[in-house]
């Protein structure tokens, strides 16, 4: 299947159904719980009332964490169809939630315009390179830390992905990377790691890293 990150979040049909299709289960809600919470922490370092990118921003899931923690978070995302859902579901958040369209890797931002940025479950859908270009250009959206997300690549990790792809589960990650590509990839996007974060790492290869910039 020839399956375009940058058109399939377009579709309305995939936004309205994008979080109960991943997190409605009980595995689902487990991760989702742990997800929020592990985000929350990452941007522990920052002060409540802080402003926070969030790129992308999809349908305000890991935007809704960081406002419950007391932040402000401007999301920003390819798909209109997909900031749709995440207006409704923050709509009691009021002017502490904005958001916009945009395409990171087409137009980049200028310079800081947030406090700290969030660039979760994306960079898992392009080859390193796409990967570089992608948060080098949420890196600038921030005056210090950035947040990222990626799929740990290891034999472990490759054994589970081959069993899960023999019971029929959802298809896993189609980039994930090793510790040393995550180094590269830091350093290619002015990036330093300073903390890392786990989710269960005997049955998920998520991996949550904090970063500065350089």
């Amino acid at each position: 299947m020839n399956w375009n990150p940058d058109e399939h979040y377009k579709s309305r049909t995939v936004a309205v159904d994008y979080d109960a299709s991943r997190f409605s289960s009980i595995p689902g809600r487990v991760f989702n719980f742990l997800e929020k919470r592990t985000v929350a922490r990452c941007f522990s370092r920052l002060s409540r009332g802080s402003t926070i990118a969030d790129a992308p921003c999809g349908t305000g899931r890991l935007a809704g964490a960081l406002l419950e923690a007391g932040y402000r978070v401007h999301g920003f995302d390819i798909s209109e169809a997909m900031l749709g859902v995440a207006r409704q579901r923050l709509v009691s958040y009021a002017e502490t939630f904005t958001c916009e369209v945009a395409d990171m890797k087409k137009d980049p931002p200028s310079g800081p315009i947030c406090d700290g940025a969030l660039c979760a479950r994306v960079l898992m859908h392009f080859p390193l390179d796409g990967q570089i270009e992608f948060l080098t250009a949420v890196a600038r959206l921030s005056r210090s830390i950035v947040v990222i997300n990626q799929s740990l690549d290891s034999g472990y990790q490759r054994f589970r992905r081959r069993l899960k792809r023999l019971m029929g589960h959802q298809p896993p990650a189609n980039y994930p990377i090793s510790n040393g590509d995550i180094r590269l990839l830091l350093e290619k996007s002015g990036l330093r790691e300073v903390e890392r974060h786990r989710l269960l790492p005997l049955i998920s290869e998520a991996v949550y890293i904090v970063a500065e910039k350089v």
